[in-house]
């Protein structure tokens, strides 16, 4: 409901320009708290669509989102940008970049990924 309620409030914006260059994504499924699958991260890319082919996530490895988005976006023009998460427990950032190091492996990244973020959060905290 949030994302739509969302997506309502850039219809304006997006009507004007008729796209965003990228939107924060969250795959996790709001109402359970559930992690994404390949197939709720297809259906939300294809809402999404209208406004932006491009997405960010805030952590490959929380929820182990980032296969699954990777791999929605297989066959398509979407691109993403993966971000790494850091806060004072670097296990946290450990994790999440041997996760990238395990995607990288697995994905052509040249196909989908225009950056990777690592921090930027820890920042504005």
């Amino acid at each position: 409901m949030k994302l739509l309620l969302t997506l309502g409030a850039l219809a304006g914006a997006a009507a004007a320009t008729h796209e965003l260059m990228a939107l924060a994504y969250n795959p996790k499924q709001l109402a359970s708290g559930a992690c994404p699958t390949v197939d709720t991260v297809r259906d939300d890319l294809a809402v999404l669509a209208k406004y932006t082919n491009e997405v960010r996530i805030y952590s490959v490895k929380d929820c182990n989102q980032g296969e699954p988005v990777l791999r929605a976006m297989e066959g398509t023009d979407w691109k993403i940008q993966l971000g790494l998460w850091v806060n004072k427990n670097d296990d946290v950032y450990e994790k999440d970049n041997a996760e990238l190091i395990r995607l990288a492996g697995v994905f052509d990244f040249k196909k989908h990924v225009t950056a990777v973020i690592v921090g930027n959060e820890a920042i504005y905290r």
